[in-house]
């Protein structure tokens, strides 16, 4: 069979587990919320409403109605921004950060899909990659960053793997 009829529904490619494979973010938001309620308590943000409102909102999404990936992107984009202003590092899940970059990288601008077009990209920190093609790298907060327009630094070429060519 050709290469590209691997692609394709109902091919016969190797199969993987799915069964984690959804479109309900709501757990994922609600750890978000918590991690950001965390950060700016320990920033010390005099406002401590603002922390017990976030943990608030993180239960009430927890046990609330379907929470869709893009709402679940603002609020990574938020908690990375309050990281980046208070100089913390910047904590994401795995199954986070990479739902996250893979709407923005579907939603991106032309400039961005420009940078990442024909390639795959790898959070070189929390183990997912997805795309075909030569592998571009970053750590996922900064790769999140990217797609978003938040930062103009781009993922670069991935290091040789085991004596390979970049990105291989």
């Amino acid at each position: 069979m050709p290469d590209f009829m691997d692609e394709l529904p109902l091919s016969r490619r190797g199969r993987v587990d799915e069964s984690g494979v959804h479109s309900d973010r709501r757990l994922e938001y609600a750890e978000v919320l918590e991690q950001t309620a965390a950060l700016r308590s320990d920033a010390g943000e005099p406002d401590a409403g603002e922390a017990a409102r976030l943990h608030t909102l993180a239960a009430d999404a927890r046990g609330g109605r379907r929470v869709p990936v893009r709402i679940l992107a603002r609020a990574v984009l938020e908690y990375l921004e309050l990281a980046r202003e208070a100089s913390a590092p910047a904590e994401l899940a795995s199954g986070t950060s990479g739902a996250v970059a893979l709407f923005l990288a579907a939603k991106a601008p032309t400039e961005i899909r420009a940078v990442i077009g024909g390639h795959a990209l790898r959070a070189s920190d929390a183990g997912w990659e997805f795309g075909r093609g030569p592998v571009l790298e970053a750590p996922a907060a900064d790769l999140i960053r990217f797609l978003a327009g938040r930062s103009d630094t781009a993922p670069r070429p991935a290091a040789p793997r085991n004596g390979g060519t970049p990105g291989a």
